[in-house]
């Protein structure tokens, strides 16, 4: 039996489909986001990597920021995890936290996104393409849904404005600058300021 090669008319839809299905950030009521930026993946302007992958300064604001909460909290019986911890809120609805801090009790080793919450979660930036909406009103979405699924506290970083926003259920949200403690939960805190003079190393205009 001869086989012939599938015109190139044909392939091309389904590997745009199988690369915009790699593009998925997080998935709201059925709907997909996307990473910011991925329709200039798409057209062929960027690579899938150049909008997945965290700046260095994100990159290392999550390293920093995990090890001294992993520090002070393991002795209370809490885990912390880091990198885009899934997090399964209900049927086609799923949501990526930055850090994410359990209850040992609901936390598990597992294949698969936790279906149980986080007692609190930290993000930094937006990474999110808000094609239909504003950076903040993205921002308030996903916190209310953290709030729905039984997070208590959301810690909000954002590198550019050098600002902190720290949210917590039926309370308005507190703006702080990076000079400030930001008390994350059980007594643990970091301070970004004091993270970066202890590491000597300087933001690059």
């Amino acid at each position: 039996m001869i086989t012939t090669a599938a015109p190139e008319s044909t392939k091309r839809p389904s590997r745009l489909a199988a690369l915009k299905k790699a593009l998925v950030y997080e998935i709201v009521d059925g709907h997909p986001i996307y990473y910011k930026g991925y329709k200039e993946v798409l057209r062929g302007a960027k690579n899938q990597e150049d909008i997945i992958g965290d700046s260095s300064l994100q990159a290392w604001l999550k390293g920093r920021i995990y090890a001294i909460l992993l520090k002070q909290l393991l002795q209370h019986q809490f885990e912390v995890t880091v990198g885009e911890q899934g997090l399964r809120l209900g049927k086609k609805h799923r949501r990526d936290a930055d850090i994410a801090i359990f209850r040992r009790e609901n936390f598990s080793l597992s294949p698969r996104y936790t279906q149980l919450p986080p007692d609190a979660v930290i993000e930094i930036d937006v990474d999110a393409e808000t094609e239909n909406t504003s950076e903040m009103e993205y921002v308030l979405r996903k916190v209310a849904d953290y709030f729905a699924f039984g997070v208590v506290k959301v810690v909000w970083v954002f590198t550019l404005e050098q600002r902190i926003l720290v949210f917590s259920p039926d309370q308005p949200p507190r703006t702080l600058n990076w000079q400030h403690d930001v008390d994350v939960i059980a007594g643990a805190t970091f301070n970004i300021s004091n993270l970066l003079q202890e590491s000597g190393l300087t933001i690059e205009p």
